[in-house]
């Protein structure tokens, strides 16, 4: 059974959203958060939820209205406002440093994402698994991915092929060859158990290159 931790709300509480909430509707949000993750959306249950979060199902009805509403209780403001503030992040710290190898850019970059997955890979994988079924949201994901993203990349790419550290491809064939690999490990550790040990991150990087 995998058991619900302080930290599993950690990239809510740092943002301030929890602020306001009672400590009933902390715990419900958490024990969801556990029992979706470990489930699934669809094989789970406000009665597992309430008994998880130690209350009376009655009081996910009277906060969230019903499962549906639970579920965007977490993942809305991952995707409305968390995603965004950490690509921001790594925009502005990560992106913004011009490397002098392929191999350190790509250390840099992988280890930052492994860090901020594994810190909240609980989240991360109820709000994949909806980027999967739920077309809607996938749309509005990638109209709102931020711009800056993609152009740090594509300045980096330019700046690696000129010191002669990347093959001369178009930055969008790179760019989409290092996403499959990198979201192939990330996918099988959240949805398959795969380990994220240093030996994969290595193996990792070597494939990217």
């Amino acid at each position: 059974m995998i058991m619900t931790t302080n930290d599993d709300l950690q990239l809510f509480r740092d943002a301030h959203i929890l602020d306001g909430l009672t400590d009933k509707q902390i715990s419900i949000l958490a024990a969801a958060i556990d029992v979706f993750a470990a489930n699934g959306y669809a094989n789970s249950s406000t009665k597992e939820i309430a008994r998880r979060a130690g209350v009376a199902e009655g009081n996910i009805f009277s906060t969230f209205k019903n499962k549906r509403g639970l579920l965007h209780a977490i993942i809305d403001p991952v995707r409305q406002s968390l995603f965004p503030q950490a690509m921001d992040e790594l925009v502005k710290y990560k992106l913004a440093v011009k490397y002098t190898t392929l191999r350190k850019f790509l250390d840099n970059i992988i280890r930052d994402r492994i860090g901020y997955l594994r810190a909240n890979s609980k989240v991360i994988k109820i709000f994949v698994s909806e980027l999967f079924y739920d077309q809607d949201m996938r749309s509005q994901f990638v109209r709102k991915f931020p711009v800056a993203y993609w152009l740090q990349f594509d300045r980096q790419f330019h700046h690696l092929k000129r010191l002669g550290q990347l093959v001369n491809w178009k930055n969008g064939e790179i760019g989409e060859v290092m996403s499959g690999i990198i979201g192939e490990v990330f996918l099988g550790y959240l949805f398959f158990g795969q380990p994220l040990s240093d030996a994969t991150v290595q193996r990792t990087i070597v494939s990217v290159q």
